[in-house]
């Protein structure tokens, strides 16, 4: 059930064009994947307490620092895709293959979900590519580090703190960081296309 979840929600992250559908498919993943690494942080407070703040940063402030702005800018809510729907559903597509082929790897074959982590992964990497919204590119980061995190607790299980060190990190960077440039760029320009970065040069 938990790999269904996080197969429709990238399939949805990739092809959807509004920002708060996208968002919705973000937070889906972000709590299926919170739910299965839970198990590893209990083994000490440190990663206990890293685990809930990085949980609480990537499934609520983000999400809501996202949608307080497309609210506030409407505009915002397109993800201006690069390339068509049927190209993003073949994206997708690619993308569980090169999944199932990488669950083939000695050291990924005998992990719980060894197929699923490249698969967020790679959807992480496939949002920065195909839209154009800077929105989008924001979840698109919190979304490669959700499958970082995932790869982590799949592949390195002992080592819960420095996981949960770097998954805080990932949510503190994306969250406020990404949404002040976010913030700071739409004052220069209504529309947040990256290609519209370029008419910033001095």
């Amino acid at each position: 059930m938990a790999e269904l979840a996080i197969v429709l929600a990238g399939a949805v992250l990739l092809l959807s064009t509004r920002t708060v559908t996208m968002l919705a498919a973000y937070v889906v993943l972000a709590v299926t994947v919170s739910i299965f690494v839970a198990p590893t942080a209990l083994q000490s407070p440190l990663s206990l307490a890293l685990f809930a703040v990085s949980t609480i940063l990537k499934v609520i402030v983000a999400p809501l620092g996202i949608l307080v702005f497309v609210r506030a800018n409407p505009q915002a809510g397109n993800l201006r895709p690069s390339i068509a729907a049927p190209a993003r559903l073949a994206l997708v597509l690619a993308f569980a293959l090169v999944s199932r082929a990488a669950a083939n790897i000695p050291s990924l074959a005998a992990a719980p979900l060894e197929d699923i982590t490249p698969y967020v992964i790679l959807c992480g990497v496939g949002i920065l590519i195909v839209h154009r919204n800077l929105l989008s590119h924001v979840a698109g980061l919190l979304v490669l580090g959700t499958g970082v995190t995932l790869a982590g607790a799949v592949l390195a299980p002992t080592l819960p703190e420095s996981l949960e060190l770097g998954a805080t990190f990932d949510a503190l960077v994306a969250t406020f960081i990404g949404l002040a440039l976010v913030r700071a760029f739409f004052a220069r320009s209504s529309v947040l296309d990256v290609e519209a970065l370029r008419s910033l040069r001095g």
